[in-house]
């Protein structure tokens, strides 16, 4: 039997390098398949299982279905194999799927193990957990999670900084709540949430000017008078005391972010939805439905496409595409005999 799993490593490891080509581009169904096909063929040993179980989670997540995920996660998990950078990985996407189906105590204890771990993940699950803590107004717990995060190098600090700015917004500190978003957009001057609070407190504090992927401090006689307009996709700084018209600003809404809240942003109410795919980027997302439609015959009739996004830890951006309909099951049966992927969106 040994030299059988042995003769069957080669495989298996061809498998599962396309099944993570596949998610990499963005075809969970692809890469569900390969999965199914190498543990259907095996033998596998431990590893190859647990790294199997862990790719077909994160298709099923993408696929929306996310107590099969769940499942394959767990059991990936439980068999005790993965080195310590792929387990915190395991944790860290069981932990964000748990957090968006509500399940917090069991999503804190996940981004806890991953942090423990003291792997590259750790700063993404601090941050995470620390988001949790806000939701539940722990703020203290929440703001050092936050900070360790940031101490840890976190590679997207942007989320952390806004974290913070929310923060201090709870407990009246709006130039501390300015300072923390002025920082968040200088991480990422395309992040319109932080973008959106900080035009609403008034632009950014006088101490600070904001350049790209960096905010430096200088003594205010120094600050150039800035005065940019936020267009529709791009962050704008306004000088001290300027503040936008109150028709463009938003209401207070506390978020944790993208990537670091639930997974979707489809619109609440939408009803019954399918999911035909996911892909990378919105281009290919859009493009994957004019496909359906030419090939569904009428099936997709009188329908609109919804493109939802998913920021999964460690795998960076999907883009989800569905359509809603009072016949799920129905549209998925035409959709399925005409070749097409389609199943019924579970959340």
């Amino acid at each position: 039997m040994a030299a059988t799993v042995a003769r069957s490593a080669p495989a298996t490891d061809a498998q599962l390098s396309g099944a993570q080509a596949a998610l990499d581009s963005g075809d969970a169904t692809l890469a569900k398949h390969l999965v199914d096909t190498a543990l259907a063929e095996g033998p596998v040993t431990p590893l190859q299982r647990a790294r199997l179980l862990h790719n077909r989670g994160v298709a099923q997540e993408l696929l929306g279905s996310h107590q099969s995920a769940l499942a394959d996660f767990t059991a990936a998990l439980q068999l005790q194999v993965l080195p310590a950078e792929e387990r915190a990985q395991a944790l860290l996407q069981r932990g964000y799927l748990l957090d968006s189906l509500g399940r917090l105590p069991d999503a804190v204890r996940d981004y806890s193990a991953a942090a423990a771990l003291k792997t590259t993940s750790a700063a993404t699950a601090l941050n995470n957990r620390a988001n949790i803590h806000r939701r539940q107004n722990r703020l203290t717990e929440a703001r050092r999670d936050y900070l360790a995060s940031l101490g840890m190098g976190n590679a997207r600090p942007q989320f952390a900084y806004y974290g913070l700015g929310q923060i201090a917004e709870v407990q009246h500190d709006k130039e501390s709540a300015r300072g923390f978003y002025a920082r968040a957009v200088g991480a990422d001057p395309a992040y319109r949430l932080a973008a959106e609070r900080l035009a609403e407190l008034g632009g950014p504090p006088e101490t600070a000017i904001a350049d790209p992927g960096v905010v430096k401090l200088r003594p205010p006689s120094q600050a150039p008078p800035v005065v940019l307009k936020p267009p529709s996709d791009r962050v704008a700084l306004r000088p001290p005391g300027r503040k936008p018209p109150p028709s463009r600003a938003p209401p207070f809404r506390p978020s944790s972010g993208p990537g670091l809240r639930p997974a979707l942003d489809a619109p609440a109410g939408a009803g019954p939805q399918v999911q035909l795919g996911a892909w990378r980027s919105e281009a290919e997302a859009r493009a994957g439905w004019e496909r359906a439609v030419r090939a569904s015959g009428r099936a997709l009739d009188g329908l609109a496409p919804r493109i939802v996004t998913a920021d999964l830890p460690g795998k960076g951006r999907y883009y989800r595409l569905r359509a809603a309909t009072p016949d799920p099951s129905g549209l998925c049966a035409s959709l399925l005999a005409a070749g097409q992927d389609c199943m019924r969106a579970r959340d």
